[in-house]
């Protein structure tokens, strides 16, 4: 019986098809070129001598664009898991002899980070002295694909569907203000009570978002003295009799405790926000992340935090 003869495969190296593939993601072979450290010349000749191996047009060159050709398109697709394969095989590999050392760059909202999360972070940087972590706060939702964020505490429901998300624990809301402020424009008893309140604004929430608390759909009508993307902002305005807040308990419990701040509309508190652990869309997460989940799972809001 006549064997059939293996189909000899096309010879290409490696460092075409990174080639390929960066310039259809930067859009331009200069960009590629800057990103791999290259020439863009360089960059061309190896797209180039991609597509005679192949024997297609991968890319249509325009004086003001380039464009993938069909077959460029289904390539790319195909090349980019398959390099992406590669990628985790390279890392599975290095986990064989991987020890708990490397770089974790890692976000958080600012108040929670500040908070929550830096009086616990020295005592995982003690027990694994070759972690080095890159903390980043800030409250815009972060990219993490694009900034190259290998984990995320985020706060409230996740709209990016292609994270892998962990959920740790929820964190309740309340309304607040200080005493000053309520002896001097009353205390709401309902959310229709609002009306005419000085109520104080998260940037980053639409106003039905964070005041939901209406009766008949309606949201009172409501002044808004201060919008900042920034909940200790919030928290010392409503302080110093600015207004009515709305903020998770983690940032008001000590003023609460205090006494500079008093809950109000208990009765009608916002629900709880989720708190969970994201990271890029991953087979293979290095050991020192997932020991870094691990920790924060087994650490947060467990030890009287």
């Amino acid at each position: 019986m006549a064997k059939t003869p293996l189909r000899k495969m096309k010879e290409y190296d490696l460092i075409s098809l990174r080639s390929f593939v960066a310039v259809v993601e930067m859009g331009s072979f200069y960009n590629a070129s800057v990103q791999m450290e290259t020439s863009s010349a360089s960059i061309s000749r190896r797209v180039s001598a991609l597509e005679n191996a192949l024997g297609v047009h991968l890319l249509n060159r325009t004086t003001r664009q380039l464009e993938l050709t069909t077959a460029g398109q289904q390539f790319f697709q195909d090349i980019k898991e398959i390099l992406e394969s590669f990628e985790q095989a390279e890392e599975r590999l290095s986990s064989i002899q991987e020890t708990l050392s490397g770089v974790i760059r890692m976000a958080a909202p600012m108040t929670f980070g500040i908070r929550k999360l830096s009086p616990l972070l020295p005592a995982f940087m003690n027990k694994y002295p070759q972690i080095m972590i890159q903390l980043q706060l800030e409250d815009r939702i972060t990219d993490l694909v694009g900034e190259g964020i290998d984990l995320s505490l985020r706060i409230g429901e996740l709209q990016d569907s292609t994270l892998v998300s962990t959920r740790i624990t929820e964190l309740p809301r309340l309304y607040c203000a200080s005493p000053e402020y309520l002896e001097r424009y009353g205390t709401p008893q309902t959310p229709a009570d609002l009306k005419g309140h000085r109520c104080l604004r998260y940037s980053y929430l639409t106003a039905r978002s964070e005041w939901g608390i209406t009766e008949g759909g309606e949201l009172p009508d409501m002044h808004f003295p201060l919008f900042a993307g920034n909940g200790e902002v919030l928290r010392e305005a409503a302080i110093q009799g600015v207004g009515i807040t709305m903020l998770p308990w983690f940032i008001v419990e000590d003023a609460i405790h205090a006494g500079v701040l008093v809950p109000v509309l208990q009765p009608y508190a916002p629900p709880p926000l989720p708190l969970s652990i994201v990271r890029p869309t991953r087979r293979y997460t290095p050991l020192r992340v997932t020991t870094l989940m691990d920790w924060l799972r087994g650490t947060l809001f467990t030890t009287g935090n």
